[in-house]
Order: C-alpha cells, then sequence, then structure tokens
C-alpha cells in the first residue's frame, strides 16, 4: 500500500492535505488528514502532522501548490515555468499564476516543507491544482475553474465529485464537504500520482538551466 499526498500550501490557517492510497489496484481517496472529519474538512496549521504521517506510511510522492524551485536570474520572482504556464491559459485566467514575490510566505514555507519530508518521500514536486482543473474539465464546464474560489452551488460540487471519479478513476467510498481548499489538495495528490503512473498525462513544464529546490514542475492536462 502506498500513498500520494496533495498539499495546498497557504497560510497557517489555509493548508489542506489529503492522501490517495494506492490499493489493490484502486486509487483511493482516503479519510485522513484535512479529510479526517469529511463533513467538516480541517486546514493543517501543525506540519508536523504531515512529517509524521510521511515517517509512519509509505508515501510514494507528495505534490505541492507553491513554487519549490528558484534561480538567481528570476529578478522579478516569475520563472520560465510560470511564464510557460501562462501561455497555455486562456487570457482571462492568466492572474492565476503570478511572481512568487507575491506569495509572501508562501514558498519559503513550502520549501521548508519539502525539505524535511525528503528523507521519507523520494519525490517531491510543484504543481499548480487551480491550471490541472481548468485543462481537465469538459468544456461546457470550464467556467467552474473560475468560479469554485468563491462559491459552488451543491449541484456543481455534486457534479464535481462524480466527475473525479469518472475522470481519474478515483474511488471515494464516503460522503465528504468539497471544498476549494480539498479540490485543490486532490488535483495535487492527482498530479504526482501521474507522476509515477502515467505521466504522459502531465504537461512538464520548461526550467531554467540552473535551479535550485524541488521539482518538476507538472500540470496535468487530458
Amino acid at each position: 500500500m502506498f500513498y500520494f499526498l496533495g498539499i495546498d500550501i497557504a497560510g497557517s490557517k489555509n493548508t489542506w492535505v489529503v492522501a490517495l492510497k494506492n490499493e489493490d489496484k484502486l486509487l483511493k481517496l482516503c479519510p485522513l488528514l484535512s479529510l479526517e472529519i469529511p463533513s467538516s474538512p480541517s486546514y493543517i496549521e501543525d506540519f508536523s502532522l504531515i512529517i509524521n504521517f510521511c515517517k509512519k506510511n509509505k508515501v510514494l510522492a507528495v505534490s505541492i501548490d507553491a513554487p519549490l524551485s528558484f534561480s538567481f536570474k528570476d529578478k522579478k520572482g516569475l520563472r520560465i515555468s510560470d511564464k510557460a504556464l501562462k501561455e497555455l491559459l486562456p487570457k482571462k485566467a492568466r492572474s492565476w499564476v503570478v511572481s512568487y514575490h507575491t506569495l509572501m510566505a508562501v514558498p519559503i514555507r513550502a520549501l521548508l516543507l519539502s525539505e524535511a519530508l525528503s528523507p521519507f518521500c523520494g519525490t517531491i514536486i510543484e504543481t499548480h491544482p487551480r491550471a490541472s482543473f481548468y485543462f481537465c474539465l469538459p468544456e461546457n464546464k470550464k467556467e467552474l475553474a473560475f468560479i469554485y474560489k468563491k462559491s459552488l452551488p451543491e449541484d456543481e460540487k455534486n457534479f464535481l465529485i462524480e466527475w473525479l471519479k469518472e475522470k481519474f478513476n478515483l474511488s471515494i467510498d464516503f460522503e465528504f464537504n468539497l471544498t476549494e481548499g480539498i479540490l485543490d489538495a486532490i488535483m495535487c495528490a492527482l498530479a504526482c500520482y501521474f507522476y509515477h503512473r502515467m505521466p504522459e498525462k502531465l504537461i512538464f513544464l520548461p526550467g531554467e538551466e540552473a535551479l535550485k529546490g524541488f521539482g518538476p514542475f507538472v500540470v496535468i492536462s487530458f
């Protein structure tokens, strides 16, 4: 049994973590971490919970929604990979990709967490769950990627849960409240699952030659 973790990292009261479990040829969403109480998902304030989970379980990969690689050439904090992702998105979605200078403490929190996890998890990659969400949605539902951060009607939440099951062959055998943080964390976890199992479903974004940190930076697209 192996786990794949998705981490939507932001402030101390806005970090969400989910675990996918690969067992008996099924990929399952687990009622763990932020989904320990599925009806009322909780943010993870104490990163030691994530580190201890990786110490105690076989975590094959972790994917984080935050900049994890840096170069001295990034004078404005916008990397080659960020620019490439902007070009892949429609114009009205390009504001989703921002300079890491504008993210305040998020990049350093993500980098410190990655370093703490690295002795226990061999794969730590960067992703952009909102971009993956947009690329994977059917054409008639792509507008959801523009509104889910604000609010989602219950019928759209129900649609998205069924979509996650069917699109990604994801087994979900419990009811849960699909918040935007949980959705982002699920998309993160799926990215590192596909990195190991079906990398052809990923876009590998280009990076500078002299990078420091963790990577690569990938998004899901199929």
